[in-house]
């Protein structure tokens, strides 16, 4: 374990994520709104490349949907690196079909709206219960021990006083 750690963190001992992720930077042509929708995104067509960039941040591919580094190995297999996303704005081509769908630069580019697009922004552990198989009994009194007094399904948490 030290010499994965090691291994990972270099030479400066830099702390080591569970779920490493990589960063690049992109100039997409599309993405997804809020909605899922595909949305064009802005991308200027003159001397200055206003050409909209991102940063997004990936599950490394020697990790994506695999179990969690460092995890203790009685949850390791119940575990799994997971990629996440984020929402951001963009720039994009506003829906002429749409009478909703308002612009938002009087003064610039007509037919362009601010949205928001899913973007990657990390990677993340995530841990699952074990399942319980059938037949499995558990510990039924212990639990019930632990519940308190059942209400009648009108009230289980014995905390909420209401």
């Amino acid at each position: 374990m030290q010499a994965l750690l090691r291994k990972e963190g270099g030479e400066e001992g830099r702390e080591v994520d569970c779920c490493p992720s990589v960063m690049d930077v992109t100039q997409p042509k599309g993405g997804r709104n809020e909605d899922g929708m595909y949305v064009e995104l802005y991308m200027g067509n003159n001397p200055y490349n206003e050409t909209q960039r991102f940063y997004e941040f990936s599950c490394r591919k020697d990790v994506l949907d695999r179990p969690c580094l460092f995890v203790d190995r009685k949850l390791r297999n119940q575990s799994r690196c997971v990629q996440k996303y984020s929402l951001q704005y963009a720039i994009v081509r506003a829906d002429e079909h749409d009478p909703t769908s308002n612009t938002f630069f009087p003064n610039g580019p007509s037919g362009w709206k601010l949205d928001y697009i899913k973007l990657r922004s990390g990677c993340s552990c995530v841990v699952k219960p074990k399942r319980q198989g059938k037949g499995y009994k558990g510990h039924g009194s212990r639990e019930r021990a632990l519940a308190g007094p059942s209400l009648g399904g009108v009230n289980e948490d014995p905390l909420d006083n209401t």
